[in-house]
């Protein structure tokens, strides 16, 4: 042994040389202090028990030794004796493995140990606690011997930290295989199993026999869910019944109930992973149905928050760390060629956005069907007020510099739609999408032109912008004179001066429905009869923030999803169908609001009413049912936001 200063190594030493649990303080305390005079030289950290205080030295490192149950120190006929814990776990550890070797030799019982040790060798734990936690995790150690508490009837079992637990299980199925093999026990048990389970012989048999033949796979068995744990569970019980009607229990019926009673927790602790595992299997169908579901696009933030059908958190129906496993195989994991099922991708402040790949062309043409108008307005508005001026933007006459500008604008008011035209999974999933009815992104190996993708052409922009202006502008001779005489001096365009035009836009439609708002509930506080309208509407603009994009407004994201569900060919068709829709809704939520209170009125609840609308005959005939779901939440909001006062 290398020198050492450290009080637990000597002690372990010393039992293992003197084949000893024990050691006599005095001695011990003598041993450390020649040990100490011989070694100073080698290792400066026993200097404090080469003095002749080395007593008080000793006291206080073991004292710390006792205090972590690495030690026990107690009295014999009146001499004080140092009971080392690592040496009784290297003991029992050793006899486990002969049982490995012997699997006729009894599990070490509580009452096995000699009386002259304490109690306090061994740490208290109860069957179940210890079994799970270290199924759990375990961590292999010499620093605690336990003793497994199982019920009264059954004596307690003791069990060293070094040894595995799973290697435990094993021993313990292995002492009821050898149970079972003998032929009276093995066939009375099968008689039992079966009488108790009428026309289910064939598989107690296949069980049985699957227990008793194959040793290697029975621990498996435990693990797989179905009538193996109802099984299990049986045959514990009838050993248990039989063996504690026993008068005097002999060490072999003491181990066949320790057994038992291990065999039970450990059925116990797979049946309860078992149903954990069927619950997140089935919370993660439900997530990727969410996810599928409008507006098709989420952060993690988003995912954390998904609710089941009955309102419960889908986090808490799985783990954290699960969670994050499956969203890495859903985004790792392909079938041949193809992309995996889950993307993600960035937008421009950088933060992450998860979508399934199906639904990046749906979204990408609906987002354009969105921002077309929006830019189409903003740019025809921008610019008439350039024109009015004499001044030609570069987007007017090139189509280069149109295209660009196109491209800014859809970065400024769509971040999530100029992310997906950038994202470098496009191609492939354009390549991938064999829906009829998707336009192609890409031609020729190209994505085709932001003009092309919005639907807007140069040409029409400025005709448009120009019909504007005053009829003298269309004159060429009187608009060269007036140019000359009102034209006022302009600083150079910046680079980026389209970038705002379409938020411009955006913005001061907010405002003006804000200021609407404002006076709305200006009129109401006269009237306290229209307290609980008014209490409404605050709550409905609250909402409106998680169901509407930070970059979008509530009006733009109805037309969206109308387009998205409104499948009817031809604009008097396509408006009936929308109106009727609509009808329906202001029926059925006319009912609702009756009783509706201002402290019951939240996001759950708007999703809610959304889901038993749209499942009603009515509205089964419409096929793309998540996004009719989500246009009836919005459109519940809408009616909300607009309430009159009585």
């Amino acid at each position: 042994m290398a020198t050492t200063s450290n009080i637990l190594t000597l002690l372990k030493f010393n039992c293992t040389k003197q084949k000893t649990d024990m050691l006599e303080y005095g001695q011990f305390a003598e041993y450390v202090h020649r040990y100490a005079q011989h070694h100073i030289e080698e290792n400066s950290a026993l200097e404090s028990y080469c003095t002749t205080d080395y007593k008080s030295t000793l006291e206080a490192e073991l004292n710390t030794l006792v205090a972590d149950r690495q030690v026990v120190i107690g009295s014999i006929r009146n001499k004080d004796y140092i009971f080392v814990v690592p040496y009784f776990i290297e003991k029992y550890n050793a006899l486990f493995n002969q049982i490995e070797a012997n699997i006729s030799i009894p599990f070490p019982s509580i009452n096995d140990m000699p009386k002259v040790v304490p109690l306090d060798v061994v740490t208290k734990k109860q069957a179940d606690d210890i079994i799970f936690d270290r199924l759990d995790k375990e961590e292999l150690n010499d620093r605690a011997l336990y003793c497994i508490v199982f019920s009264k009837s059954v004596p307690s079992l003791i069990f060293p930290s070094s040894y595995s637990i799973t290697s435990l299980i094993n021993l313990s199925l292995k002492k009821i295989q050898e149970l079972m093999h003998k032929e009276e026990t093995h066939d009375y048990f099968l008689k039992k199993l079966s009488i108790s389970n009428p026309g289910k012989e064939l598989s107690i048999k296949t069980f049985f026999n699957k227990f008793c033949a194959n040793p290697q796979a029975v621990l498996d068995v435990l693990k797989t869910s179905g009538d193996n744990f109802y099984y299990w569970s049986q045959l514990c019980y009838f050993i248990k019944q039989d063996y504690t009607k026993l008068k005097d229990f002999a060490p072999e019926d003491v181990t066949i109930l320790q057994s038992v009673a291990i065999i039970e927790i450990t059925t116990s602790y797979y049946k309860s992973k078992a149903a954990e595992r069927m619950q997140a299997e089935a919370a993660f169908e439900q997530l990727d149905l969410l996810m599928k579901n409008p507006p098709y696009y989420y952060n993690m933030n988003d995912i954390r928050k998904m609710k089941d059908k009955s309102g419960i958190p889908l986090l808490g129906q799985y783990k954290e760390e699960q969670l994050l496993e499956h969203l890495k195989a859903k985004t790792q994991e392909s079938v041949g060629n193809q992309m995996p099922e889950l993307l993600i991708f960035k937008i421009n402040d950088g933060s992450g956005y998860y979508i399934f790949k199906e639904r990046v062309i749906p979204l990408i043409l609906r987002l354009a069907n969105d921002v077309r108008v929006l830019v189409r307005e903003a740019l025809i508005k921008k610019w008439y007020s350039y024109l009015r001026e004499y001044e030609m933007l570069s987007e007017m006459k090139e189509n280069t510099a149109f295209e660009r500008c196109l491209e800014r604008e859809v970065s400024s008011i769509e971040p999530v739609l100029s992310a997906l035209l950038n994202a470098s999974f496009l191609p492939v999933v354009a390549f991938e999408d064999q829906t009829p009815g998707h336009a192609g992104l890409f031609r020729n190996g190209t994505m085709i032109s932001y003009s092309e993708l919005l639907m807007l052409s140069r040409h029409e922009l400025l005709a448009d912008a120009k019909l504007k202006l005053p009829f003298w502008y269309a004159m060429p001779i009187i608009s060269f004179f007036m140019k000359l005489l009102f034209k006022k001096p302009r600083a150079k365009i910046r680079k980026n001066a389209g970038t705002s035009a379409t938020l411009k836009i955006q913005n001061e439609q907010k405002e003006k429905e804000k200021e609407m708002l404002k006076r709305r509930d200006e009129d109401d506080s006269i009237d306290p009869k229209n307290a609980r309208r008014r209490d409404l509407r605050k709550i409905a603009i609250e909402i409106e923030k998680e169901f509407v994009p930070e970059s979008s407004t509530l009006e733009r994201e109805l037309k969206g999803y109308m387009h998205e569900w409104n499948d009817r060919i031809g604009k008097q068709n396509y408006e009936n169908l929308g109106e009727d829709v609509n009808a329906l809704i202001r029926d059925y939520f006319r009912k609702v609001l009756r009783s509706l209170k201002a402290d019951t009125f939240n996001a759950e609840r708007i999703q809610r009413l959304a889901e038993s609308l749209v499942d009603t005959p009515s509205m089964m005939k419409i096929k793309n049912h998540p996004a009719l779901k989500r246009y009836v939440e919005l459109y519940i909001l809408k009616i909300v936001k607009n309430l009159p006062s009585n």
